[in-house]
């Protein structure tokens, strides 16, 4: 296994609260379940030579990229605790090499394809990121990913009276940017889905089990606010609800 040590405050935070919750991560995970399941339809039908995967966590996408051939495949995570859940659960190959750390940070070596589930989202630098994997993609490579819309979890961040803590660019956006960067976009796609949870406080612990809550600096008065606000605004038969934008990428390096 290969180690970054470059970070900040804010990717320790992130890598940290992974970790924390890298036990209980796959039992709540499963919309990054079904978008790996989705993405997976993205990958070419002759699998490349030589791919990575950016933030494999405990391995839900990974499992695709496993049952196609492939001559080496570079896994990477921020995460050393979801590292060691992803070898828990799958048989990894003598051709796998780990590397653990910040994608942002990270120097790899040049590959025929990048991919990543449910990720891109926690990159402050859209357009930095992009830059920096072209560099790692050969040419006529390609980079496959997925990542979430603005509209996901707005009715929260409505009842919250708050911003997105992580930038949610929308499908025109992320499409601008691939252009931006002389990259090809081959195909993409945007799906509205929506969750249900018992209540709110349910909503919230899902979230901070998958390392993702979103409030972090509300008092408990504050989040008592929140749950009951939400709870009196959302609630259904099926239990309150959450929308989310799920977005779909399939790029070529043409350049």
């Amino acid at each position: 296994m290969i180690n970054d040590k470059s970070t900040n405050g804010k990717n320790f935070k992130i890598g940290f609260n992974f970790s924390k919750y890298a036990h209980t991560y796959d039992k709540n995970a499963q919309l990054q379940k079904m978008m790996a399941g989705k993405l997976a339809s993205f990958l070419p039908n002759t699998m490349p030579k030589r791919i990575l995967e950016i933030g494999c966590g405990t391995g839900m996408f990974t499992k695709y990229l496993l049952a196609k051939p492939a001559e080496k495949i570079y896994l990477n995570d921020i995460s050393n605790e979801m590292i060691k859940n992803m070898r828990l659960k799958l048989t990894l190959p003598p051709y796998i090499q780990i590397i653990a750390g910040n994608a942002e940070f990270l120097k790899f070596q040049p590959v025929d394809m990048i991919t990543a589930n449910a990720v891109f989202q926690w990159f402050s630098d859209p357009k930095y990121i992009l830059n920096r994997l072209k560099k790692y993609i050969k040419p006529n490579g390609r980079l496959i990913f997925s990542t979430f819309g603005p509209s996901s979890l707005k009715e929260l961040r409505i009842t919250a009276r708050m911003n997105s803590p992580i930038p949610l660019h929308s499908e025109n956006k992320w499409i601008n940017l691939i252009n931006e960067t002389g990259m090809t976009l081959s195909s993409s796609a945007n799906e509205q889905y929506k969750t249900f949870y018992p209540n709110a406080f349910q909503l919230l612990k899902n979230l901070q089990q998958l390392g993702a809550a979103p409030i972090r600096m509300a008092s408990s008065k504050q989040l008592r606010r929140i749950i009951n606000d939400y709870d009196q605004s959302y609630l259904t038969k099926k239990g309150v609800y959450a929308n989310w934008e799920l977005l779909y990428f399939s790029v070529i390096n043409s350049q």
